[in-house]
């Protein structure tokens, strides 16, 4: 498949709730995750997939929406609506989402 193709089927674990199944298949061992420039803790597959659980285990997913998807070689991003309840509180905003891909699968993702 190509890094388009995996970035869409990430996009529609995402919208579907399957976002650890995702995170299993379409992420590379040594990832490095970063919220708005911070990887504190986000570094290797293991850490990260501990903070997507947690994510996951605290939050249920009203909708989730693509606004722009962008992709240029190893290189995608998207913008992506989400409507959610997190820890009992709800929550509406807008993120991007930047990867860079390595061997077909996600080596780098960034927030903002």
């Amino acid at each position: 498949m190509s890094v388009k193709e995996n970035l869409e089927a990430i996009i529609k674990a995402i919208q579907e709730n399957k976002i650890l199944e995702a995170f299993d298949k379409y992420y590379h061992d040594d990832i490095v995750m970063y919220e708005k420039g911070d990887s504190t803790n986000r570094v290797g597959k293991e850490a990260n997939r501990k903070a997507e659980e947690s994510f996951v285990n605290n939050a249920t997913i009203h909708e989730a929406k693509i606004v722009k998807i962008l992709v240029d070689g190893n290189n995608t991003a998207y913008e992506m609506f989400m409507d959610f309840t997190y820890g009992g509180n709800k929550v509406a905003k807008t993120q991007w989402a930047i990867q860079e891909w390595k061997d077909g699968k996600v080596i780098k993702e960034e927030f903002y």
